[in-house]
């Protein structure tokens, strides 16, 4: 009986050194791991246009605490109430502003001096309908060039965020870069089809391995058919955020920016 106690006495510290070092293994590698970050753009947000598909996905945002980044066209936003108290909300529960254009311009096209008013009108229209100070220029059609830039830097845009697959001009120190990098749907002969959730979980993977985050873009346009609202495309949109939340984290582009 002596003996079992002597073994004892010695197997019993042996097992907590054991499970002492299991443990610091494992919490060291939770540390190590780093999170994955995922953008939900969806753009296009104005007034009375996909009304169904946009309150679809600002509710959904909210009742889920799934944290959006919206695109809003300014000049064409703020005289449909249900939309503009659902985008209230939203950003109440977190999501982002970005300026999607004051009419969803081509701002390549526009002078220097053009594109830095579309910006001082979106800012101070977001300003006073939401109360948010917008920093975010996502560039209708991802349409930009360096007097883009310049315009941001007057009007104290520090994000722009275009398109991964584009080639871009050169940025100032005031200005980062933040380009989707997956698309939710295909544009083909004017209509969306929308890829299957298990194809964008593969486009986001592959995103994380050549950007260290994902930035998937959507419109809301991509979830009406014939008028009404494609079932099949919202139940897809929820399980792709279902499964991407398992082991990913929404967030928007200003805290994306800060982390990088």
């Amino acid at each position: 009986m002596l003996g079992s106690r002597k073994r004892f006495s010695v197997i019993f510290p042996a097992l907590i050194l054991i499970s002492v070092s299991l443990f610091a293994i494992t919490a060291g590698l939770l540390r190590a791991r780093p999170t994955r970050y995922v953008v939900l753009r969806v753009d296009d947000i104005q007034d009375f246009a996909f009304r169904d598909a946009q309150l679809l996905l600002l509710n959904y945002s909210v009742e889920t605490d799934l944290v959006l980044s919206l695109g809003v066209v300014s000049g064409m936003f703020g005289e449909d109430f249900e939309i503009l108290d659902a985008v209230r909300l939203a950003v109440g529960s977190g999501s982002e502003v970005g300026i999607h254009g004051w009419r969803h311009e081509d701002l390549a096209v526009l002078s220097f001096t053009e594109q830095r008013d579309i910006l001082f009108q979106a800012k101070s229209r977001i300003r006073q309908l939401l109360d948010v100070d917008a920093s975010l220029l996502i560039p209708p059609m991802f349409s930009y060039n360096d007097d883009t830039i310049s315009a941001m830097c007057e009007e104290s845009c520090s994000i722009i965020s275009t398109c991964g697959d584009f080639d871009e001009p050169g940025f100032s120190s005031e200005v980062k870069n933040i380009p989707a990098t997956v698309e939710l749907s295909i544009l083909s002969d004017g209509v969306w089809q929308m890829k299957s959730a298990e194809i964008v979980v593969g486009e986001v993977e592959r995103s994380f391995e050549l950007f260290g985050y994902a930035a998937i873009v959507t419109h809301p346009q991509e979830f009406v058919r014939d008028g009404e609202l494609n079932q099949v495309n919202v139940e897809s949109f929820v399980n792709l955020v279902e499964n991407l939340g398992s082991n990913c984290e929404f967030t928007t582009f200003e805290k994306l920016s800060q982390s990088r």
